[in-house]
């Protein structure tokens, strides 16, 4: 089980500032052996804590709840899926992430990952929330 406050701004100044705060749990269910394949679900709910003066109804572009479900090894290559809808149904977006560990390729335990993703749908960011996106990104992280 994860809980927290969770703070999300765009960096601009001005009329372009966006920012948001939420408050979330999110519990996380694995079935699978810790060294095989594993299927992870991961629920999440929010709430808005402060106002959303700059962004009124981002609540019908983001929702209050989405669904994490993760496949693939511990250490190994994992695809997730992370699936939201806005508050009235509709408005919705997905996202895909494709990861596989850096230290499988070259020695060394420091975690960095090969990072593949796709977005489609509303609330990717705070300045065009209610503008239908579709993205590509390709990189590393350091947490999966």
């Amino acid at each position: 089980m994860q809980g927290g406050l969770r703070h999300e701004s765009n960096g601009k100044g001005g009329v372009d500032s966006r920012a948001l705060n939420i408050a979330y749990v999110r519990p996380k269910i694995t079935f699978g052996k810790d060294e095989g394949l594993q299927l992870t679900l991961q629920p999440r709910a929010w709430i808005y804590a402060g106002d959303l003066d700059d962004n009124p109804d981002l609540a019908d572009y983001r929702g209050y709840a989405d669904l994490r479900a993760i496949v693939g090894w511990k250490r190994g290559l994992q695809l997730s899926a992370l699936g939201r809808i806005g508050h009235d149904g509709d408005n919705e977006s997905v996202q895909f992430d494709l990861t596989y560990p850096m230290m499988k390729l070259m020695s060394g335990s420091f975690s960095l990952y090969l990072h593949a993703q796709y977005f489609t749908g509303y609330g990717e960011s705070l300045l065009r929330y209610n503008e239908r996106e579709s993205m590509f990104r390709i990189g590393f992280s350091l947490y999966r």
